[in-house]
């Protein structure tokens, strides 16, 4: 009897054991193993629980942080191979994680413009970047219900100690770095002015030419400057807004040689809670764009500028992320500058917003 009663604690608890993990796979409370290389849902936990999918949003550490229970798709005739955000990039597919024990489709992508879509809107106080959720319904051999798409939406508050009318619509790139040492944000400003005095913000009207001169600045109006400083480590452009291509300006905090020589001064950096630069404006051969990027650091205490002799692998340690602004051909076309010579007519249309997280030296 003994021996009996052994091996049957012995068999459920292989069986137990068996239904845990499927290959590769640990399944979910939700889930079981039927001798499938995959996990599958046990959709009967999920017959009588609503219509249309929810999902648990948060907009945490400049993310979009999201999860939809799998077997709750799968029982209400969706697709969960096919659940992302609006953009084609593999990246913007949801992926099957367990979470709280429970079977979920998970994305957790940052809060850039450029990334799956991400559209990021401005006015005066505030910053809202936008996105869809897409999940599309099983059409194999019958589709059963609509396909159905999910707002969202996460919204920070600007908090640039400065005169900027918002009005005019300036020509700036926006930052929000999660701090490290404190409660809270920090938020980053990358922007254009006309004039070498840093007053005059260029505007998305201004019309702008090859050797015109700029005037850029990199901002944290938070940062305590006894304690903390600001650094651009490099400048660079590129023609668009992967950043495989890149043209140096500033380069291990120096100004670069090669083809970005002379294109680029240092007027300011690592000096207090602003870097300031005068460019001339410029053409990346065979396009009509250019992306204008700063990788940027906080140093706690003195930034060590050690420019040329600092390697890039040390150098690549010391970056938090990057922070742009997006030059836009007029119209495609050449144009006669002031000075009567041919040049390429730009307009400062568009904002670059990324985010990064922060990392102190």
């Amino acid at each position: 009897m003994k021996t009996t009663l052994l091996l049957s604690v012995l068999c459920a608890v292989m069986t137990v054991t068996a239904s845990a993990s499927c290959g590769t796979e640990t399944c979910a409370n939700d889930e079981y193993c039927n001798n499938s290389p995959a996990c599958q849902c046990n959709t009967t936990l999920y017959t009588n629980t609503g219509s249309f999918p929810s999902s648990n949003f948060t907009c945490n550490d400049a993310y979009f942080n999201i999860q939809v229970s799998k077997c709750w798709l799968e029982a209400h005739g969706y697709n969960t191979s096919n659940v992302r955000l609006n953009g084609t990039n593999s990246n913007c597919w949801a992926v099957r994680k367990v979470v709280d024990g429970t079977s979920e489709m998970t994305l957790h992508r940052p809060l850039i413009s450029s990334d799956c879509n991400t559209e990021a809107v401005i006015n005066s106080t505030h910053v809202t970047y936008t996105n869809q959720l897409l999940m599309f319904a099983k059409t194999n051999p019958i589709q059963t219900v609509n396909d159905a798409v999910m707002n969202i939406s996460c919204t920070y508050a600007l908090r640039l100690n400065a005169s900027l009318n918002m009005t005019l619509r300036p020509i700036l790139g926006i930052t929000i770095i999660p701090s490290s040492i404190a409660n809270g944000t920090y938020t980053v400003y990358m922007v254009a002015y006309t004039d070498n005095t840093y007053l005059t913000p260029l505007t998305e009207s201004d019309p702008l030419y090859v050797e015109d001169a700029i005037y850029i600045s990199v901002v944290i109006a938070e940062l305590n400057a006894k304690a903390l400083n600001l650094k651009v480590v490099n400048l660079y452009a590129s023609p668009d807004n992967t950043s495989s291509l890149k043209y140096y300006l500033l380069q291990n905090e120096c100004p670069a040689s090669g083809v970005g020589a002379g294109l680029l001064t240092v007027n300011n950096n690592g000096f207090g809670i602003e870097a300031r630069f005068a460019m001339k404006v410029f053409q990346i051969a065979n396009s009509n764009s250019v992306y204008l990027y700063a990788d940027v650091a906080i140093c706690v205490g003195s930034c060590d500028l050690t420019c040329s002799s600092q390697s890039k692998s040390d150098d690549s340690q010391n970056i938090a992320g990057s922070v742009g602004l997006f030059l836009n051909a007029a119209d495609g076309t050449f144009g006669i500058s002031s000075a009567s010579s041919f040049s390429m007519p730009w307009t400062l249309s568009a904002l670059i917003f990324s985010w990064i997280l922060m990392k102190l030296m």
